[in-house]
């Protein structure tokens, strides 16, 4: 049987992180600024890093792991001790410039791809872990990664960029999502809709100004 923290838990504790699909509320809902970056939210840094290295992915969203928080993880090497891994908190992103058109998939729907238009170049900025100013201009796969990750941030995924008639070919592939996402919910294998929200909730709270 699924189940969400005891509401007479720790109010700031974050458990065991695991990877989240569509339609998971934390997937549809903006996440908020941190205020407050503690030693649990470190250890759920390490979690999500070892999430998405599991899964063989480049970049990763707190609200993929159903965490409320504005911060995303990114390795364009998707792989432990290769690359530059990257933490921002509570990014911003400016300065668009130039188009690129890639293919994209995405850790919480699993098994689509599509095309996806975006900016070539971006600034971010951002806060490290340990409180320190980032300021980036990126190009390349990473600015895709970041604008794909930032996207989550927003509530977004990136079928919701794409255009109609690439819209309509995935459409059939979210329908099943959401029908894989209710029979678990009948089963008992996740939590109901109430409770997933009240969860993030009860973290948004402890973290978010």
């Amino acid at each position: 049987m699924a189940s969400v923290p005891s509401p007479t838990a720790d109010s700031t504790a974050i458990g065991p992180l695991q990877l989240v699909e569509y339609p998971h509320p934390a997937l549809l809902r903006r996440a908020k600024p941190v205020s407050r970056i503690d030693d649990a939210l470190a250890a759920a840094v390490e979690q999500m890093f070892d999430i998405m290295y599991d899964a063989r992915g480049v970049g990763l969203a707190a609200n993929q792991v159903a965490l409320p928080y504005r911060l995303f993880i990114v390795n364009c090497e998707g792989e432990r001790g290769h690359g530059e891994e990257h933490v921002f908190i509570n990014p911003v992103l400016s300065r668009p410039r130039g188009t690129a058109v890639q293919e994209e998939g995405c850790l919480s729907l699993p098994g689509v791809r599509m095309d996806v238009r975006r900016p070539e170049r971006i600034v971010i900025d951002a806060w490290s872990l340990d409180g320190q100013p980032i300021h980036l201009d990126v190009d390349g796969l990473l600015a895709r990664v970041i604008q794909h990750e930032f996207d989550h941030l927003e509530g977004r995924l990136f079928t919701d960029r794409l255009p109609e008639a690439a819209a309509l070919e995935v459409r059939r592939a979210l329908e099943s999502f959401r029908e894989v996402h209710a029979g678990k919910q009948s089963r008992g294998e996740l939590p109901a809709h109430d409770a997933l929200v009240a969860e993030l909730d009860r973290l948004e709270a402890a973290r978010c100004g």
